[in-house]
């Protein structure tokens, strides 16, 4: 017989996760949104089939880590370790999530690209537009550029996003997560200013 599904803890681990991947950079989670699911599942997916693989979080995650800082962006996976790790301790604190959880995993598997995409959808949003508004001023997308007016400069997204999310905390880790993004990820955005 199937459990009960522990939704808003599944909610939980994919926001750390896709935090912790979007974070580390490299190829982790594609930046345009328009590549292929599988480019966007791919890493999660790893992690799943390793915690299934040895029924134990601790096991799968470290199998799983060693993969995901091969592959991350080498100038921030320094900066971003501690990400790791702490994702680490949150699936040990929550290890009956997922842990001998079959139905748990099958779900996430299932809904992954869908989780994903709301995930970095609006984040995505809010560079992109950052960047347009921007195009032909490199110096917009200087570190101290993009903390002064980020929020400010996004503000007809963030409240169209609010309408969207109705939720303000979330609308605030949105805005921030974006800002952290565009931050590391100033050199493929480039292209655009």
């Amino acid at each position: 017989m199937s459990k009960q599904l522990d939704v808003s803890g599944l909610d939980e681990f994919c926001t750390r996760l896709f935090g912790t991947l979007d974070r580390l950079g490299g190829d982790l989670l594609p930046i345009r949104m328009s590549e292929r699911p599988t480019a966007f599942e791919k890493y999660p997916r790893i992690l799943l089939g390793c915690i299934q693989r040895y029924g134990s979080v601790e096991a799968g995650f470290d199998e799983w880590v060693t993969k995901v800082l091969r592959d991350a962006n080498e100038y921030r996976k320094q900066d971003e370790y501690s990400e790791l790790v702490a994702m680490r301790a949150w699936l040990v604190e929550h290890r009956d999530l997922l842990e001998g959880n079959r139905d748990a995993i099958n779900h996430l598997k299932r809904s992954l690209y869908g989780r994903l995409y709301a995930y970095l959808y609006p984040r995505r949003l809010l560079c992109a537009s950052y960047a347009d508004q921007h195009r032909g001023n490199a110096d917009a997308l200087e570190p101290e550029a993009i903390r002064a007016n980020f929020a400010r400069e996004v503000q007809p997204q963030i409240e169209h996003l609010g309408r969207l999310y109705c939720d303000p905390a979330a609308m605030e880790r949105i805005v921030a997560d974006a800002e952290k993004c565009l931050l590391a990820n100033r050199g493929w955005y480039a292209w655009k200013a």
